[in-house]
C-alpha cells in the first residue's frame, strides 16, 4: 500500500507541475542609432515583469545588473522595458534574467527566467516602434527596489502630450501612436471607408479576375469580412469567357472608362478572366504617408489563390503601377506547396528583380493560411518593418543613394529611377498611400515551374486561356477555406 500512496504522490507532484505557469517567451530588440526594449506578452493575472541585465558581461547569478527595473503596467498588449540611451551593435550580446509576479487564482507568486542571453544581429530603426521608446529612458544604475504603490497613493495626473511623428493625414503631421484609420467590420461594409472595385484586372499584377461586388464574392458576417473568388461560368454560363459579344461594365465601372479595365471583347486566344473576385480600396476616403498598419485577418487557400493586403500609391508621382511602388502587408499563395512561407514587402517594378528585390519572407512549419494571424507593416521615412503575431521577419532599407542606385539589378527603365531621383531616399516609398483589400488569381504573382504544376508562363499573352483550360485541376483545390477572412484593420502614426 505504500508503494501505491508513493506512486500517487509522485504523479501529483508531476501533475502539478506540469500545470505551472511558464515565463513566456521574452522579445529582445537593439535599436539604431540607440534604444533597447525587452518585453513579454500580457496575459491575465501578470502584475509585474522585472528585467535585470548586463552587456557583454555575464550576470553574477540574480544580481542586479547595469539595467534593473520593476515594469508595474503593460502597453500595448506588452510588458515592456525601454532604454533610449542604450548603445548597441552587432554582435553586442545582453546576458539577462527576468521575473514575473503572477496571480494563478490561488495567489500571487514570482516566476523567474535566468540564464538567458541575446546576441544582436541587426539594428531595427528607432522610428520604426510606433512611440515605444518615446518614453524617459530608465537610469542604468537603477536597483529594483519599485514597487507596487498601494491603494491609498495616487499618481499625478498629467495632461498627455504630442510628439508629432512622421505621419502625414490630412495634410497635417499627427501625434505619435495616435489610431487614424480603424475598421472591426461591425454590421455591413462601410461605404464611407470602403469602395468597390468593378473592373477588369489590369496593371500590376494582371491577374485572370473579372472585380464585381456580388454577394457571393464579398460580404460581412459575425463582424468580419470575407471576399471569396468564384468561377466566371458559375454565374454567366458555360462558354461565356469566349462569347463574341464580351462584357461591357458601363458607367458601373471604376476603371478608366473606355479601356481594357471596363469593357473586353473575346477574340483569338483572348477570353474574358475566368474568375470573378472582389476587391476594396480606401483611395477616396482614406490615405495617409507613414504609418503602422494592423491586419487580423485568415489568408485563402486554393491553387492560384492570394491575398491582397497592399498599400497602393494615391497619385502615381512617380509613373503609372509599380513605378510609383506597391507594398505588400501580406503575401500568400494559397497552394498547399506554397503555404509555409509568408512574405511581404515593396515591389519595385515589373521584372523579376524588382519584384523580389525588397520583399522579405518567413517559413514556418505549419500552413500560414490555417488560422488567423496579425500581420503588420510598420512605414517609416527610413524603410519597412515586417511583422507577424509580433514577430519581426523583416527590416528594408533603401541604400544610402536610394533604390535608383539598383537600376541594373533591378532591370529597369533609367527614365523611371530618374523620377525617383526627385523623391527622397526613399522614393518612390514617400508618398500619399492607400489601402487595398482584396483577393486575386493567377497572374503575374506566380513564378514560373520547371516541373510543369503551373497551367501558364508569365510572359506569354495566351497565359489567360491555359489557365482556363486547366480549371478541372485548380477549381478542385477550392473550397469554402478559399475566402480571404478579415477581423479588423488599424492604423496608426508612427
Amino acid at each position: 500500500m505504500c508503494g501505491v500512496y508513493l506512486f500517487l504522490s509522485v504523479i501529483c507532484i508531476l501533475f502539478t507541475n506540469s500545470l505551472e505557469y511558464e515565463v513566456p517567451p521574452v522579445l529582445v530588440q537593439a535599436y539604431s542609432p540607440k534604444g533597447l526594449s525587452v518585453s513579454i506578452p500580457d496575459e491575465d493575472g501578470i502584475s509585474l515583469f522585472a528585467f535585470h541585465g548586463k552587456i557583454n558581461q555575464e550576470m553574477d547569478g540574480r544580481e542586479a545588473g547595469t539595467y534593473s527595473v520593476d515594469i508595474l503596467k503593460p502597453r500595448d498588449g506588452r510588458w515592456t522595458y525601454t532604454n533610449r540611451a542604450a548603445k548597441l551593435k552587432p554582435g553586442d550580446v545582453i546576458y539577462y534574467w527576468v521575473n514575473v509576479d503572477y496571480d494563478d487564482g490561488e495567489g500571487k507568486r514570482g516566476y523567474i527566467k535566468d540564464d538567458q542571453s541575446f546576441t544582436v544581429t541587426e539594428l531595427l530603426d528607432v522610428n520604426a516602434l510606433g512611440g515605444l521608446l518615446n518614453t524617459k529612458p530608465s537610469s542604468t544604475t537603477t536597483t529594483t527596489t519599485t514597487r507596487r504603490p498601494t491603494k491609498t497613493t495616487k499618481a499625478p495626473t498629467t495632461k498627455p502630450t504630442c510628439q508629432l511623428s512622421a505621419t502625414l493625414f490630412n495634410g497635417k503631421n499627427r501625434c505619435t501612436g495616435d489610431l487614424i484609420f480603424e475598421d472591426n467590420f461591425s454590421g455591413s461594409l462601410s461605404t464611407q471607408k470602403w469602395k468597390n472595385e468593378i473592373k477588369f484586372a489590369d496593371d500590376p499584377d494582371y491577374e485572370f479576375v473579372l472585380y464585381q461586388n456580388n454577394r457571393e464574392n464579398i460580404y460581412v458576417e459575425n463582424n468580419r469580412l470575407y471576399i471569396r473568388p468564384s468561377l466566371t461560368e458559375d454565374k454567366y454560363g458555360v462558354g461565356f469567357v469566349s462569347n463574341q459579344n464580351g462584357l461591357d461594365l458601363g458607367e458601373t465601372c471604376t476603371g478608366v472608362l473606355g479601356s481594357l479595365e471596363c469593357r473586353q471583347k473575346p477574340k483569338a486566344f483572348l477570353i474574358l478572366p475566368p474568375v470573378i473576385s472582389s476587391q476594396i480600396t480606401t483611395k477616396d476616403s482614406f490615405s495617409f504617408t507613414y504609418g503602422i498598419v494592423e491586419i487580423r485577418a485568415r489568408l485563402p487557400k486554393g491553387d492560384w489563390i492570394y491575398p491582397e493586403l497592399y498599400l497602393r500609391s494615391k497619385t502615381e508621382p512617380y509613373g503609372p503601377g509599380l513605378s510609383s511602388g506597391l507594398i505588400r502587408i501580406a503575401f500568400l499563395p494559397g497552394n498547399a506547396d506554397s503555404s509555409k512561407q509568408l512574405s511581404g514587402g515593396c515591389l519595385l517594378g515589373q521584372t523579376l528583380s524588382a519584384r523580389n528585390y525588397a520583399v522579405k519572407t518567413v517559413r514556418s512549419e505549419m500552413n500560414w493560411n490555417d488560422a488567423f494571424h496579425i500581420f503588420k507593416m510598420q512605414w517609416t521615412p527610413d524603410g519597412i518593418t515586417l511583422l507577424v503575431d509580433d514577430r519581426v521577419y523583416g527590416n528594408i532599407h533603401p541604400p544610402e543613394g536610394g533604390f535608383f542606385e539598383e537600376r541594373a539589378t533591378l532591370g529597369l527603365e533609367t527614365a523611371t529611377v530618374e523620377r525617383w531621383k526627385k523623391g527622397s531616399s526613399f522614393a518612390p516609398f514617400d508618398q500619399e498611400m492607400y489601402l487595398q483589400l482584396g483577393v486575386g488569381v493567377g497572374g503575374q504573382c506566380f513564378t514560373d515551374r520547371s516541373d510543369g504544376t503551373k497551367p501558364w508562363s508569365s510572359d506569354d499573352p495566351k497565359a489567360q486561356i491555359y489557365f482556363y483550360r486547366a480549371q478541372s485541376t485548380w477549381s478542385e483545390t477550392w473550397s469554402s477555406d478559399s475566402a480571404l477572412i478579415v477581423d479588423y484593420v488599424k492604423v496608426w502614426a508612427v
